[in-house]
């Protein structure tokens, strides 16, 4: 048998029966050179000992000499070749280029700081920068609210697009009570006569006596507002067909002189209609010169 010894570890060759040599017996096999060390470890470790410090480029030789010798240049050494200098170059002032627009938290009490932080955040320098086009129509009529809602945008340094959005929600809100209120107004008007009779209900027991009585009330109290001129300011507010007021406005009525004709749509002050029989009380005739 014959013996080899590749990477430390022996090998032996058989003969071509397979039998062993001499003796028939295999050798125990010999220790390695370095024992506990692979054969890669041990060929990284050459590499690393033979591994020579990185030359300074050769386009530092247009350097001043001691800055070509400094310890700070040694960290471009790794760009051996001009142009790869100058691609890092490029890429760090793009960097740069975008720090300029960088927002800075200012300090509490940093007056000028925090002008300059909101600017950049795009907040308005004053309220009267949001535009709000959306409360347009509530401007012409609540000019203070559409004030105050845009001094509050300000204070909270809210930006001109979010101080739209919040005026858009206001306006949102605005037409939906609005929509509301007008459905109200529609609903007290049309059950107001049922509404006024539920007021009678221990005064008439029978139901066509309250019926009757609902109705001069509401006569009553149309005419007054009619000759008092108040009529579509009540009737465009949540008092429209509140039973209360009917029933109030048409005891004042009664009181001061106010009827109904037969047919139960008139009042006595109503010029239309006179009525030369009726005496009416001095208030009621002074009230009547001062509406005119």
């Amino acid at each position: 048998m014959m013996r080899f010894r590749k990477w430390g570890v022996p090998f032996a060759m058989f003969q071509e029966d397979g039998g062993a040599g001499s003796g028939g017996t295999t050798p125990p096999e010999q220790p390695s050179d370095n024992p506990g060390t692979s054969p890669e470890a041990a060929s990284s470790e050459t590499q690393t000992e033979e591994q020579e410090p990185m030359e300074a480029p050769g386009y530092f030789s247009q350097l001043p000499g001691d800055k070509a010798k400094s310890e700070a240049y040694r960290s471009l050494y790794k760009y051996q070749k001009l142009d790869e200098l100058a691609d890092a170059l490029i890429e760090a002032n793009t960097k740069l280029e975008g720090m300029d627009r960088a927002i800075i938290v200012p300090k509490k009490g940093d007056t000028d700081g925090i002008k300059e932080f909101a600017r950049k955040l795009g907040v308005p320098d004053e309220p009267g920068g949001y535009r709000m086009e959306d409360l347009a129509d509530v401007e012409k009529t609540q000019p203070e609210l559409v004030a105050a809602i845009r001094k509050g945008c300000r204070r909270m340094l809210l930006t001109e697009r979010q101080g739209e959005a919040v005026g858009n929600m206001i306006a949102s809100v605005d037409k939906a009570n609005a929509l509301r209120e007008k459905l109200e107004i529609r609903d007290n008007i049309k059950h107001q006569q049922e509404r006024v009779a539920a007021l009678y209900k221990d005064v008439y027991p029978a139901e066509m006596d309250r019926t009757k009585a609902a109705s001069e009330d509401i006569a009553r109290y149309s005419s007054f507002l009619k000759e008092t001129g108040l009529d579509e300011l009540v009737n465009t507010s949540r008092l429209a067909g509140n039973p209360q007021m009917i029933k109030a406005i048409a005891a004042y009525a009664r009181k001061h002189g106010g009827t109904v004709n037969p047919r139960g749509t008139s009042f006595a002050g109503e010029k239309k209609e006179p009525n030369t029989g009726m005496n009416y009380s001095e208030d009621w005739k002074k009230f009547k010169e001062g509406r005119r």
